[in-house]
């Protein structure tokens, strides 16, 4: 066998394997971080290995001035008004008017005495 062939395979292996550790350290070097420590105290480092800064979420908040009270006391009553209104003469009975209860006595006493014949026979 020709072992001056088999040299020349081994230094093109060793070449190869050599260009390819050197891309990997250039690779490695060229980052600019590796973890969050590597950047500033306000920033973080990112899936493509360089330092971001903390996003600044704001938050707004409403505020409600008196929440429920006021309208639960004001619906409540409103409720109780609208039970007295319904059962008022249940609860004060029914007042009669005093000038409709004369003119009701007049219109009585100012009909007619006159009777049919069957009404004097049943009236009797």
């Amino acid at each position: 066998m020709n072992k001056k062939g088999d040299g020349g395979l081994v230094a093109i292996v060793i070449i190869l394997i050599a260009v390819i550790f050197l891309g990997w350290l250039v690779v490695l070097g060229g980052r600019e971080c590796n973890s969050n420590k590597d950047c500033k105290d306000d920033s973080y480092c990112g899936s493509d290995f360089s330092c971001h800064k903390y996003p600044i979420i704001e938050k707004t908040v409403t505020v409600t001035k008196g929440g429920y009270t006021l309208p639960t006391i004001i619906a409540s009553i409103t409720i109780v008004v609208l039970a007295i209104i319904v059962r008022w003469e249940k609860m004060f009975g029914k007042k009669e008017n005093k000038a409709a209860a004369e003119t009701q006595e007049a219109k009585s006493s100012v009909e007619p005495q006159v009777y049919y014949t069957s009404q004097a026979t049943s009236k009797q």
